[in-house]
Order: C-alpha cells, then sequence, then structure tokens
C-alpha cells in the first residue's frame, strides 16, 4: 500500500447483473425468520452476524444491486480458489436495496445468493479483483 494513497481504479465492479427476479421457486420453501446460522437477519443491508468476514486486507470493493427486485437476499461473496472456494463475505440485503463490500482482498471471487421469497438460488458469472502497484501508488478494481 502507498502511504501517499494515490490509488487508481483499474477496473470497477459496479454492481451483480440483476439476476433473474423469478428464479424457480423450491417446493415447499417458507421465507426463513432467520439467517441459516441461526442468527437474526439484520435490519436492513448489512453482513450476518456470527459469520466470519475473510480477505479483508484488500482496496476493492464490491457492491451488490438488488434494487430492481421484489425480494430480499441472503448473499456470499465467494472466493474462488484451485482447491477450495470460501465465503468470504455473508450478508443480507432487502428489495430495493444495495450493499458494498469494502476492503475486499485481490482474487477470483463470485457472488452467490438465495431469493428469500422462492428459496430460488442463483449465481454471478466470477470476476478478478486485482491490485497492481505502480510507481505512484496502487491501482486496484
Amino acid at each position: 500500500i502507498n502511504a501517499d494513497k494515490s490509488y487508481k481504479p483499474v477496473s470497477r465492479v459496479q454492481s451483480v447483473p440483476k439476476y433473474n427476479p423469478k428464479p424457480k421457486s423450491q417446493p415447499g420453501y417458507k421465507k426463513p425468520s432467520l439467517a441459516p446460522n441461526g442468527s437474526p437477519w439484520p435490519s436492513g443491508a448489512n453482513y450476518v452476524s456470527g459469520y466470519e468476514k475473510l480477505d479483508t486486507n484488500g482496496l476493492s470493493s464490491v457492491t451488490v444491486d438488488n434494487s430492481q427486485n421484489d425480494s430480499d437476499v441472503f448473499v456470499k461473496l465467494v472466493k474462488i480458489n484451485v482447491n477450495e472456494s470460501y465465503p468470504a463475505r455473508v450478508f443480507y440485503i432487502p428489495a430495493h436495496s444495495n450493499f458494498k463490500v469494502t476492503n475486499v482482498a485481490k482474487g477470483t471471487y463470485d457472488i452467490r445468493y438465495r431469493d428469500l421469497d422462492s428459496g430460488g438460488l442463483s449465481r454471478s458469472e466470477s470476476f478478478v479483483l486485482e491490485e497492481i502497484k505502480t510507481y505512484n501508488g496502487t491501482n486496484f478494481s
């Protein structure tokens, strides 16, 4: 990290493309009153308590846009590695809202989410966050 903080974006991941607003419903699915780990849902777009925040030493941010959708979503920012993939951040976004994940480490990720009205599961395409040191700072995604 350059002390003069002259960071310049290499590319911008503005938002995850709108997912299918009506993913295939799971038969008998009922919107859960608690998160999968038993924690209460946040009152607004936020991290779900009880899940560890990983890969927090980066300069990049990712905004997940749920503003066009009528359903709340349970979201995982998943780090994709050769040997294993794991949720780096876990959060909740109410319908018609968005959430910005900050300080994300460089690497390959995707977004996985459950529509909390239908139970349908969706996934984004994978994307790469980069940090490139230059003579006058660090460029990042």
